[in-house]
């Protein structure tokens, strides 16, 4: 499990078997391509790039292919395209014989002439359409309208008068013009007429008739009586009828080739794809080189497929200094459906660990708690088992969900949701016996198991996360995120549910001697680190980052002692206390004289620090104990304050670093609430599934009276009910498990941001092409 070792590769080639050489690696998909580059300067070497496109020809191909596809699929019997139907499997040896075989150049010029004769066609017939639609009107016209505006003394305009106010409008506008108005065709309020004026007037008239808004008709084009044009049209379209119908006759019997040129289709794609590929090499006169990446455990295959080409040749080559190694993922069994998680979020960057091992089983289990419906997980696990081992459909979702639909069954049983309260209507009483026996609790008399249950898993999954982070820090030897980012949250938040168990009296009255003051301790020295060490913009000096660390520590530790929630003796905690200011003064001393840091500002502070410490000492400041503001605690306070105010003066980036850290302290602490609350919708969702199953059993009962037909009415409100409540609840549960993940989970300690190893392979998408033995 994790990522796999790969190595890099140099394959050199003549030109000659380039092409064929990158088919067989297409073939077998092992190899992840890159640029290939060289770090020799100056002169000529194979670093050279080649400049090649992709094939002018291929392109105008895979367009012709493509064009003669779409227009045979719609002649094509339809094909049975189901929720789980697949793509016809073709070995990789008959795949590009077949192509070959098909004829392409004679059945796409076929094709393309019954194309652009079906094209030019509809065209013709959408122009006729439209020309009778013009024409219908105007079937009582007296002669043709061409001679109607041929005239040498007189012209005509055409209209459509929409409306009663457009007419009475356009009539008295014309009043004025000699101008005779011939009604052809009236329909209600509308009308269609014939305007017939001296040539001389025909600017007034057109202004007229723009003025009302009347709309002119362009039928001066029609040589003919519209009765007649309208006789030749109907003619045409009867006649092209005849014609589409011989074509969709011929397209039908071509339309038998369609799976053909579906697999030249993906043939020509790949080459394309190889193609692409060309920009990445190096290339001499005859040579050319092809860098990439390949898995450790598959570099014999491609080492003897590569041999199988007398003039290639493959060596193991260093990577560049700066260059990014992909990364692959290696999981085994049921480890193997999750990386689809995985690489919906992000790739490992390389030193990190991959997560999906570490994230599987709290996927599963979380989808599982989200359904808690045992009749649903065992439909979940046989429909998919069914698609995964006989229908052989390897896709990596349905994997998730059969792994999913197992633990659904158990803690559906755990639950007693079987389809909900199924068992009850039956009145079974083995089932009722049966779900009784592997009760554990049920969610919907008592929810509080369930809602501590899913706090638990999401308190675990979180401390898991942060416990990760540790070892991988450590692990890749990133030891100041380790120890002083992962290590203190997780022994606080180990730490602060013991002590809140102990003081709610869930856990023994005996822990509350050493545990109680170990575990206070832990989560205040833990604090400190994150207060001073978690933020670390630079080089942290070693001396420096102790002292403050344990000055930090110390001051907190006080106030715990000042609150009352550390019994310790105050004499001890005072003394670690001043002992620390003294040894913190002398280091800050010695650091601004030996660094000339000390500034006046600096200087004054020191002396009152010291000052302040010297009284404390010589136990002078028990005069002022009387006074209320100058307690024995509040001039502790006070010295430690100028002191460590002096330190941070001479210590330079230290206030800084203070001020991220307690903001971290803040954040983290608030945050961690929200985390562990997101959990609970678990719980939520779990309850509304059982809940929406038994609402669909009461309904369907209710309809147990109806004479006759009520077996029927039952069954099918059940089959409709569960499925749909099935299906939402799957996928409501899906998507609330990847937000947990995702949000709440893989933040604790993975970045992602790697670069996916993605092997150069056939890309197919009508036939899938099994590979070669």
């Amino acid at each position: 499990m994790g990522t796999e070792r790969l190595e890099k590769v140099l394959i050199a080639t003549h030109q000659e078997e380039r092409d064929e050489l990158l088919r067989r690696l297409q073939e077998e998909g092992l190899i992840h391509i890159v640029e290939t580059r060289s770090d020799k300067k100056g002169g000529k070497d194979e670093s050279q790039e080649t400049t090649e496109d992709v094939d002018p020809d291929l392109k105008s191909r895979l367009a012709k292919l493509t064009q003669a596809a779409g227009f045979l699929a719609d002649y094509a019997e339809k094909r049975k395209q189901g929720l789980f139907s697949q793509k016809p499997s073709m070995p990789a040896n008959d795949f590009r014989r077949r192509v070959v075989e098909l004829d392409l150049p004679v059945k796409l010029e076929k094709i393309s002439g019954l194309t652009e004769e079906s094209s030019l066609l509809d065209n013709e017939e959408r122009k006729i359409e439209g020309e009778l639609e013009l024409l219908s009107p105007w079937k009582k016209l007296a002669y043709s309208p061409s001679r109607y505006t041929d005239s040498r003394r007189t012209d005509a305009r055409f209209v459509f008068i929409s409306s009663e106010e457009e007419g009475k409008a356009l009539r008295e506008g014309l009043a004025d013009c000699c101008c005779e108005v011939e009604c052809v065709k009236k329909e209600n309020a509308t009308e269609y007429a014939v305007l017939m004026f001296p040539r001389a007037q025909t600017e007034e008239v057109e202004d007229v008739i723009k003025t009302c808004g009347v709309k002119m008709l362009q039928l001066a084009k029609f040589s003919r009586e519209p009765v007649k044009e309208i006789t030749v049209r109907e003619d045409r379209l009867r006649t092209i009828a005849g014609e589409k119908e011989r074509i969709n006759e011929e397209a039908k019997e071509m339309a038998a080739e369609l799976s053909g040129l579906e697999t030249a289709m993906d043939l020509y794609e790949n080459e394309t794809l190889i193609n692409e590929q060309y920009p990445k090499m190096a290339e001499t006169e005859k040579a050319v080189f092809i860098s990439g990446w390949v898995r450790v455990s598959q570099r014999k295959r491609l080492n003897k497929i590569v041999s199988t080409f007398p003039a290639s040749e493959i060596r193991g080559i260093k990577p560049h200094k700066d260059e990014e190694v992909p990364v692959a993922l290696k999981n085994e069994g049921p480890f193997k459906s999750f990386e689809l998680i995985t690489n919906m979020y992000s790739m490992p960057d390389g030193r990190e660990a991959d997560p999906t091992p570490f994230m599987a089983p709290f996927f599963a289990l979380f989808f599982a708690l989200c359904l808690t419906d045992a009749g649903y997980g065992i439909v979940i696990s046989l429909l998919t088992a069914y698609l995964i081992w006989i229908r052989k459909m390897k896709t990596p979702l349905l994997g998730i969900l059969f792994y999913g639909g197992l633990l659904t069954i158990i803690t559906g049983a755990a639950t007693g949701s079987w389809f909900g309260n199924m068992p009850d209507f039956l009145q079974m009483p083995w089932l009722i016996d049966f779900r009784n026996a592997v009760l554990w609790f049920d969610p919907l008399k008592d929810p509080m198991p369930f809602f501590y249950l899913s706090l638990g898993v999401g308190y675990f999954q979180m401390m898991f996360g942060i416990g990760i982070a540790v070892v991988d820090g450590l692990r890749t030897r990133q030891y100041g995120k380790a120890l002083f980012e992962s290590l203190p949250w997780f022994l606080i938040f180990l730490a602060a549910p013991f002590l809140a168990g102990v003081a709610m009296g869930v856990l023994p009255e005996t822990l509350k001697g050493i545990p109680v003051v170990a575990g206070i301790i832990i989560i205040i020295t833990s604090l400190g680190a994150v207060i001073v060490l978690s933020e670390r913009p630079g080089p942290t000096p070693v001396t420096a980052a102790i002292l403050i660390w344990t000055s930090v520590t110390a001051a907190l530790l006080a106030l715990a002692k000042g609150i009352g929630l550390l019994p310790v003796s105050g004499i001890v905690i005072k003394g670690i206390l001043v002992g620390i200011v003294v040894v913190l003064w002398l280091y800050t001393i010695y650091k601004g004289v030996t660094e000339k840091r000390l500034k006046i500002a600096g200087i004054i502070i020191g002396v009152l620090g010291l000052v302040s410490v010297a009284l404390h000492l010589s136990g002078m400041l028990g005069a002022f104990k009387q006074v209320p503001f100058f307690s024995g605690n509040a001039l502790l306070a006070i010295m430690f304050v100028l002191n460590f105010v002096f330190a941070l003066m001479v210590l330079k980036g230290w206030g800084g670093r203070i001020i991220w850290g307690a903001y971290n302290v803040y954040s983290n602490t608030t945050g961690v609430l929200g985390i562990v609350l997101s959990y609970v919708r678990l719980m939520a969702l779990g309850m509304v599934t059982a809940g929406i199953a038994m609402a669909f059993n009461e309904i369907a009962w209710m309809l147990g009276g109806i004479p006759v037909v009520s077996v029927i009415l039952i069954l099918v409100v059940l089959i409709i009910g569960h499925v749909y409540n099935l299906l939402m609840s799957a996928l409501s549960g899906f998507v609330h498990t990847l937000r947990l993940q995702y949000v709440e989970f893989l933040p604790q300690f993975f970045s992602g941001g790697g670069k996916p190893f993605e092997p150069f392979e056939l890309k197919t998408r009508f036939v899938k092409v099994t590979r070669r033995p």
